[in-house]
C-alpha cells in the first residue's frame, strides 16, 4: 500500500487558550461566585500549561464544516494526479457528522463526483482514521479496491461543548472539551508493488466507555450505567485525567508486549494529539526517542480522528515524512482502545 496523498483543510479562526476562558467565565459567571470564578480560571491556566494546549482552529461564523471537507478532498486528487472517477471506494471516518443515517461519506461522494466509488463511515472516535487504514490495506490487499480516499471533518466544537460551569467539579469531565481544534483531511492509498511492512495491532477495553462520550438522547436505552448520575444529551464529556492514566499504562503495556513493533526501526512517531505531554510520556517510558517524535497538539490542539493524518500532511509539507521513511504510530482513544501501527512510507510521487 502507498499513500498517494495526504491533506488537510483548517478553518480560519484561530484561537487562544485565553479567547476560551473569558468565554468560559462569561458563560459562568451566573453561577460562580467571584473567588470560585477566579479559581476557575486559575485552573484552566494549570491544565493548558500541563497539555501543553496553546491555539486551535475553528470556525468563523461563515464558514461551514461541509466545505472544508470538500477542500480537503479536491486538495488529495489534485495530490495524487487522479481524478474523481478513479477513486473506487470511499471511507467517512471521525466523529464529526450531522446524522446518524445515512453515511456521511455518501455526501461528500456526491460532492467530490467520485461517481465510480462506493462508500461507508466508520465510527471509532479518535481511532477512526487508522481504522480505517487497515480496512483499506485489507481492501487493497486482496484487489477488491484499488483507488481508496479516507476522508474525515472533524468540526466538533460548538456543536458540544458546554461553557457553563456550575461548579469547579465541573472541570474533571469538561476541560479536554476545549483543547479541541477543528480540521478536515483526506488520504489517499492505492496498491504499491513495493512491500511497505504494513502491521497494525489494536486492543479494546469496552468497559471504560463510560469516561468518554457523546451521548444521544436515549442514552439510557443503551448504557450499562454512567459515571455521572445524569449526562446531558450531545454534550461532549470526558474525565480527561482517568483517561489519560488508564490509556497511558495499557498504550506503554501494549507496545513493549507485540515484537512486530518493539523491534521496529522507526524514523518517525505519529501520535494521536490529545496532549503533547501525554504524548511525550508514552515516548519516553517506551524509549522511542523524543527525536523522532512528531507532535502536533501545540499548533492544532486535539482535532479527533483528525490528528495523525494532520501531522502527516504538515510532515510531508516539511519534509520529515518522505519516500522510504519508516513510520510508527501511537495512540489511544475514547471507547477505551489503543492502537499501533508500523509501515514504511511509500509514496505515488515516487513510483
Amino acid at each position: 500500500m502507498k499513500f498517494c496523498a495526504v491533506e488537510h483543510a483548517l478553518p480560519s479562526k484561530l484561537v487562544t487558550n485565553s479567547d476560551i476562558i473569558r468565554e468560559i467565565l462569561l458563560k459562568s459567571k451566573n453561577y460562580l461566585t467571584g473567588k470560585a470564578l477566579d479559581l476557575l480560571e486559575k485552573t484552566f491556566e494549570d491544565l493548558f500549561e500541563k497539555s501543553v494546549t496553546s491555539i486551535r482552529y475553528h470556525r468563523e461564523g461563515n464558514e461551514k464544516a461541509l466545505q472544508f471537507g470538500v477542500d480537503a478532498g479536491k486538495k488529495a486528487l489534485e495530490s495524487a494526479n487522479m481524478l474523481p472517477d478513479e477513486i473506487d471506494l470511499l471511507i467517512y471516518v471521525g466523529v464529526g457528522r450531522g446524522f446518524i443515517e445515512p453515511a456521511t461519506a455518501n455526501v461528500f461522494q456526491k460532492l467530490l463526483k467520485l461517481k465510480n466509488a462506493t462508500c461507508f463511515d466508520i465510527l471509532d472516535a479518535c481511532a477512526s482514521w487508522l481504522r480505517a487504514i487497515h480496512v483499506a490495506q485489507s481492501f487493497i490487499k486482496t484487489g477488491m479496491y484499488k483507488n481508496i480516499m479516507i476522508l474525515n471533518c472533524e468540526f466538533n466544537f460548538k456543536e458540544y461543548a458546554n461553557f457553563e460551569f456550575r461548579s469547579i467539579a465541573d472541570v474533571e469531565s469538561n476541560f479536554p472539551t476545549f483543547t479541541i481544534g477543528e480540521a478536515a483531511t483526506a488520504t489517499i492509498v492505492s496498491p504499491s508493488q513495493e512491500e511497505n511492512e504494513y502491521y497494525a495491532d489494536f486492543k479494546t477495553w469496552g468497559e471504560k466507555h463510560t469516561l468518554c462520550k457523546i451521548p444521544l438522547p436515549n442514552i439510557d436505552e443503551y448504557s450499562d450505567g454512567e459515571i455521572a448520575d445524569k449526562v446531558l444529551p450531545l454534550t461532549f464529556f470526558s474525565y480527561g485525567e482517568k483517561l489519560f492514566r488508564f490509556v497511558f499504562s495499557k498504550l506503554c503495556r501494549h507496545y513493549k508486549e507485540v515484537a512486530e513493533l518493539s523491534q521496529f526501526k522507526h524514523e518517525i512517531v505519529f501520535s494521536h494529539s490529545a496532549s503533547d505531554a501525554m504524548s511525550d510520556r508514552v515516548i519516553d517510558t517506551c524509549k522511542l526517542g523524543r527525536e523522532t517524535a512528531y507532535n502536533i497538539h501545540k499548533r492544532f490542539g486535539n482535532t479527533v480522528s483528525a490528528s495523525v493524518p494532520l501531522a502527516m500532511s504538515c510532515a510531508i509539507k516539511d519534509g520529515r515524512l518522505k519516500q522510504g521513511t519508516n513510520v510508527l504510530i501511537g495512540f489511544g482513544s475514547a471507547g477505551v482502545t489503543t492502537a499501533w501501527a508500523k509501515f514504511k512510507f511509500l509514496s505515488c510521487s515516487a513510483a
